[in-house]
């Protein structure tokens, strides 16, 4: 398979999220997230968009990964163009950082009131 946009999209969110894993809730589970994220970008490539998606969806929920309003923005896009089952996103709302001095997918710290895109003017 090839890249897509969509594809490139997934897999910087799957970089921006290695690392993550709540450390109590990776030793509940007796695994690494960031294996399992990595078998979704395998997953991908295969043609398998939505059962990556879908269990990447499953895997934050389950290792309490905090996301950023971009980066639940991004799994919402993916999910409506790859025809993912919006109840997958029902599980990811709660993990949603609400304060605005949060990061985006790339890491970097969004300052209250910006895109967090690198746009000018900000």
């Amino acid at each position: 398979m090839y890249w897509t946009e969509d594809r490139l999209r997934f897999k910087r969110l799957i970089e921006g999220l290695a690392g993550r894993a709540d450390v109590d809730a990776e030793a509940a589970m007796g695994a690494s997230l960031d294996a399992r994220l990595a078998d979704a970008v395998v997953d991908v490539l295969a043609g398998e968009e939505q059962l990556a998606l879908d269990t990447v969806c499953v895997n934050l929920s389950d290792y309490e990964v905090q996301l950023t309003r971009e980066e639940y923005a991004m799994i919402a896009g993916l999910a409506a163009r790859w025809d993912v089952d919006n109840r997958v996103l029902d599980r990811l709302d709660r993990l949603v950082v609400r304060n605005e001095g949060s990061t985006n997918v790339a890491g970097a710290e969004v300052a209250p009131g910006s895109s967090g895109d690198g746009a000018a003017g900000e």
